[in-house]
């Protein structure tokens, strides 16, 4: 019976949640736009296969991340070539800041030396019954699991990508949630856990997608704005024997030159506007026992919810916001609000059907 069970995944609920009509188009009809270049997830994909690779079992680390995203992209782009639309200028954009952002990850946080890590990228498949009846497959992938050698703890790692980064909502987070409730059980049946051990909260891992802000910093690490002829002279009175009379008579660019030829960093005053962090670890979250039933009985419900529209009981509804010009499903959705059968001559024409076989198992069957 478990073979015929519809399988569920993260990004399935997400979409389900998000809006309806897209979730039955995208996974239920396989609909995708044609000559579609890869799926939109693949930066954060990228970003968990370099740290996958970075984090090795233990306390030992593997190649930098930002060498093996470089190497990841590249192999990426052979492929995206094969496109008429392939769009260079935005993928060489993309895989630069991917490059940046691990660099700069591996300069913040070093090595993580205090993470022993149990495993990483880690799959798995747990069955989700309705009063002991078998209704559908969760299907997804811990990031990693890891022991802090500072507490003796373990937790999970739930490693995202974002243009900015949001702690608010992080106790009530469905997808670290979900796979919270499932971790003890499975991770013990796997031998990564022992008998006695537990997972103990989700470590949250955020990487801000944003490029390094190129401003110096000062000592009280304040990003710092262009120095003026003022911070050059009060800075270089007394170097080199100059007076505070000879340094006014030049330039800025002069007193640059003279500063960096006595090797002397001469800041502006601290910016109003500092930079957000690029790099965040709040406190791990911790999830009491009781909170299992509530994370299972949130995916049991979704799934009632999605059989209920696979068969008709409920209507399929769509969820309008002011982001759903962005969706691939745009210009069908509003050729059918508009009435009539022209929006299938859309779908006919500007769309593929595939396999909704997720992008992250179609990378790992290619590793």
């Amino acid at each position: 019976m478990t073979a015929n069970l519809p399988t569920l995944g993260t990004s399935e609920r997400a979409a389900a949640k998000k809006c309806p009509a897209y979730w039955n188009w995208a996974y239920e009809e396989g609909l995708t736009p044609k000559g579609q270049q890869t799926d939109a997830r693949w930066f954060g994909i990228g970003i968990h296969l370099a740290l996958a690779k970075w984090y090795r079992k233990g306390t030992r680390r593997g190649p930098h991340p930002a060498d093996t995203f470089e190497k990841w992209a590249d192999e990426e782009e052979a492929f995206l070539r094969t496109f008429d639309d392939f769009d260079e200028p935005v993928w060489v954009d993309a895989r630069d800041l991917g490059v940046a952002m691990l660099e700069g990850y591996v300069d913040h946080w070093g090595r993580d030396e205090q993470w022993e890590i149990l495993a990483m990228e880690h799959p798995f498949n747990v069955r989700i019954t309705d009063h002991g009846t078998p209704i559908a497959m969760f299907r997804s992938r811990y990031d990693g699991v890891f022991r802090d050698l500072a507490d003796g703890r373990i937790y999970l790692d739930e490693t995202k990508t974002a243009g900015q980064i949001s702690l608010a909502y992080l106790e009530i987070d469905d997808q670290a949630g979900a796979y919270w409730a499932v971790a003890d059980t499975l991770l013990r049946k796997q031998g990564i856990l022992k008998p006695d051990e537990h997972i103990a909260g989700i470590q949250y891992n955020f990487l801000r997608k944003v490029m390094p802000d190129d401003r110096p910093v000062n000592e009280q690490g304040l990003t710092c704005n262009k120095p003026t002829k003022e911070h050059y002279v009060a800075a270089l009175i007394g170097v080199d024997n100059w007076t505070e009379a000879e340094l006014r008579k030049f330039k800025i660019d002069e007193l640059d030159s003279i500063a960096a030829a006595n090797h002397s960093l001469v800041l502006g005053e601290p910016s109003k506007n500092q930079p957000a962090p690029r790099f965040v670890r709040p406190s791990p979250v911790e999830r009491s026992p009781r909170e299992v039933a509530t994370q299972l009985g949130k995916i049991r419900d979704e799934v009632r919810i999605m059989n209920a529209m696979r068969d008709g009981t409920i209507p399929i509804l769509k969820k309008t916001t002011r982001d759903c010009p962005r969706c691939d499903m745009w210009a069908m959705c509003v050729a059918q609000e508009r009435g009539g059968n022209a929006w299938k001559s859309i779908r006919d024409s500007a769309y593929d059907r595939v396999d909704r076989q997720t992008y992250e198992e179609y990378k790992s069957a290619h590793e």
